[in-house]
């Protein structure tokens, strides 16, 4: 042994490499990821000139509860006849799949020609559950302020909704939403709706201790509008007792109407499309208990409700849902119903000082990153390189950080005490490379940036080089050892607070230190660093003999955009990358150098990555490529392994003039879903291009919902 080896036997193997290359003759990129905010495939064009005779989308899902396609938006096209098409914003809009048993749709898409783009759409690498927003930003009377609400079940997406904006629909059996905020015990306020539905069951709001629907094993449960078996509409609140008031006349009768349903000083009245339609001389709900909204369903059926439908469920549509903190006048009342367009129905409501206001317009494709209640926060980071380098947090690690604002998208932020991330796979002396990455930090103590050591974990290790780390006066150090310590530094210090973009090379053209896209230092002559077997680690390293060494080897401050590549990049790329404009930008750009690990780092918080299960098989005439998992002939089945985990590129190579090109995607709910995402509506977008940036066809597998067994 010598150096830094301590008692450390060593072994070789192959390292994987990247699969395929982004030269300038690949004309499709796939993309799983997030594409407008949802996660999944997208193919576009990335550059060069190819001309197809034809493509064909073929989709095949094991998910959801909705057996319907659609033709999407793409010319041509066919649908399977054991399922049927799906109407306009069902189960979401235009270009949609689900199913509850194996099953497929395919569209054919006749090529424009020849093409010749000059950029490709790509992803973000967020996965996760769809949500529906709250567009109020200011504090409750509670100060809980915005409240995400979570979809569930049979929900569906931009229906035709009044006021001339969209709403969800719920199927009367499965579908919902829930609050992930709790409140403490709402008392005078008004909660208004617009809802249709011609079914005489279901509750359109309700409120409970408890986060689960319908909500019958909570200890509380009031504060719930729904309709009942003879189509009146109930408002109920309990104060010791059933508090309930109904409307003369029934409203299932598939129009659209307004409610407002208030409580207060002034009594517990119920409006209907302005008009008061029932009252009481109560003034107050139940008190002492913290609950959550739910939108869709409640716990009517718990013992003492009078007329409680038949389901808890409701069947039809729902939107311009508001709770304001306050109760609100008749007048008020009516001057809403009375507002014809949606700019002035939204002042209306804004000018009330809504706790909660929630439009229900949503599209399904913006991810929650909160906590998911029942299930634990995320600790795995997606190597987007192909060789499945998963890392993982550990410690004082947030996933959804803001990233840098020169390419956007999101980070993770370190704590500097605890905070770092390691490799699941080990690396036999890499050698000849480049280390990429994007860090912000204020601190005068230092920290790690990257680095390599023979053990996971943050204990001494035996073997340690190839270290990235910011020193105490806020330089960055380069460091390795091949035979003795070769340190090179900055002379300019870098913990001012802003993103940098930081290149460390080694190999036959020495070891040299770029910074935001200028060569910083240079030492020719050290060309390789210590030959063993380690793991890549981000956030903390050993420095510890090291001169130069920072006070703390973990780093408070943020990182982005992490990848090696295992090649030495010349000015010109090195300024490529750090020109990138978007993280789309410097995903191409990082693929196109195959990478041997690539983190991103814009995995979602939300501890729900890695809930569907994907193939993806590419056929060119007889040819068969199995794009994900990486193979040469077909795929295999969909099983856990090949779980959708954030943003990884698949690239196919142009096929020749009149050839015809097949993508058949799989997808299917992985049984390893956690129990507390069970139901969740999970973001899966997958879409086909022959040209970009002409119009790219999109055809999506429908938020399917996460179960725990299939």
């Amino acid at each position: 042994m010598e150096g830094r080896t301590i008692g450390v036997s060593r072994f070789r193997r192959d390292v994987p490499k990247g699969f395929g290359s982004l030269g300038a003759f690949l004309a499709t990129v796939l993309v799983l990821g997030t594409v407008a905010g949802a996660s999944g495939f997208t193919a576009a064009l990335n550059s060069g000139t190819a001309t197809f005779s034809s493509a064909t989308l073929q989709l095949e899902g094991e998910s959801g509860s909705n057996n319907c396609f659609s033709t999407g938006t793409g010319s041509g096209g066919s649908i399977d006849t054991n399922v049927t098409a799906c109407t306009v914003g069902s189960p979401v809009p235009s270009g949609s799949l689900s199913s509850s048993a194996a099953s497929s749709a395919t569209t054919t898409l006749q090529s424009p020609g020849s093409t010749n783009a000059t950029s490709a759409t790509m992803a973000t690498g967020s996965c996760g559950v769809a949500e529906l927003s709250d567009s109020d930003a200011t504090t409750d009377w509670s100060g809980t302020g915005p409240d995400t609400a979570l979809t569930f079940g049979g929900l569906a997406y931009l229906a035709s909704g009044p006021l001339g904006t969209q709403a969800i629909t719920t199927d009367g059996s499965t579908g919902w939403a829930e609050t992930t905020v709790p409140y403490s015990n709402p008392e005078s306020f008004t909660i208004l709706a617009w809802f249709k539905t011609s079914t005489d069951q279901g509750s359109i709001v309700g409120f409970a201790a408890n986060q689960t629907a319908p909500s019958t094993t909570s200890s509380s449960n009031d504060r719930i509008l729904w309709i009942d078996p003879t189509g009146h509409l109930v408002w109920g609140v309990y104060n010791g007792a059933d508090k309930e008031v109904t409307s003369s006349s029934t409203y299932a009768n598939g129009s659209w109407h307004f409610v407002a349903a208030t409580i207060g000083s002034g009594g517990q009245k119920l409006y209907v499309d302005g008009g008061l339609v029932a009252s009481s001389s109560n003034t107050s709900a139940q008190t002492g208990y913290s609950g959550y909204w739910d939108i869709g369903t409640s716990g009517v059926w718990i013992s003492g409700w009078n007329d409680y439908p038949a389901s808890p469920y409701f069947e039809g549509s729902i939107a311009q849902v508001a709770v304001i903190p306050s109760q609100i006048s008749s007048t008020q009342v009516s001057n809403l119903y009375a507002d014809s367009t949606l700019s002035t129905y939204e002042a209306g409501v804004n000018a009330l000082g809504p706790a909660n206001d929630w439009p229900l317009n949503d599209s399904g494709a913006t991810p929650y990153e909160g906590s998911i209640p029942g299930a634990t926060s995320s600790t795995t980071l997606n190597d987007a390189s192909g060789d499945a380098n998963t890392a993982v947090a550990e410690g004082g690690v947030t996933l959804g950080a803001s990233g840098p604002p020169a390419i956007g998208g999101s980070g993770i932020a370190l704590d500097g005490s605890s905070g770092f991330v390691e490799s699941s796979t080990s690396y036999d002396d890499p050698e000849d490379l480049s280390l990429v990455a994007w860090f912000k930090t204020t601190t005068t103590s230092g920290g790690n940036i990257v680095g390599f050591t023979n053990l996971q974990g943050d204990s001494a290790p035996g073997d340690s080089d190839r270290l990235l780390w910011i020193d105490n006066s806020g330089k960055v150090v380069w460091a390795v050892y091949p035979h003795t310590d070769q340190v090179l530094t900055s002379s300019s210090s870098y913990n001012d607070g802003l993103w940098h973009m930081v290149v460390a090379e080694i190999g036959p053209s020495g070891q040299q230190l770029w910074i935001d896209g200028v060569q910083v230092a240079i030492n020719a002559s050290v060309t390789s660093a210590q030959v063993y077997t380690g793991y890549w680690h981000l956030g903390w390293g050993s420095e510890t003999y090291w001169s130069d060494q920072p006070s703390d080897y973990f780093m408070a401050g943020s990182l982005a955009e992490v990848a090696v590549i295992p090649s030495q990049l010349n000015s010109s790329q090195i300024a490529v990358l750090f020109n990138a404009s978007s993280t789309a930008a410097i995903a191409v750009e990082i693929g196109d150098l195959s990478p041997t690990s690539y983190w991103p780092l814009q995995d979602s918080a939300s501890g729900i990555c890695g809930t569907s299960e994907i193939t993806v098989q590419q056929s060119v005439g007889a040819t068969n490529t199995c794009l994900y998992p990486a193979a040469t002939g077909s795929c295999p089945a969909t099983t856990s392994t090949y779980l959708v985990t954030g943003l990884g590129i698949r690239s196919m190579v142009a096929p020749t003039s009149s050839t015809a090109v097949v993508i058949t995607i799989k997808m299917k709910l992985s049984s390893a879903s956690p129990t507390g995402v069970a139901g969740l509506h999970e973001l899966a977008d997958i879409g086909f291009g022959t040209a970009k940036p002409a119009t790219l066809w999109t055809a999506q597998i429908a938020y399917p919902t996460a179960s725990v067994l299939l």
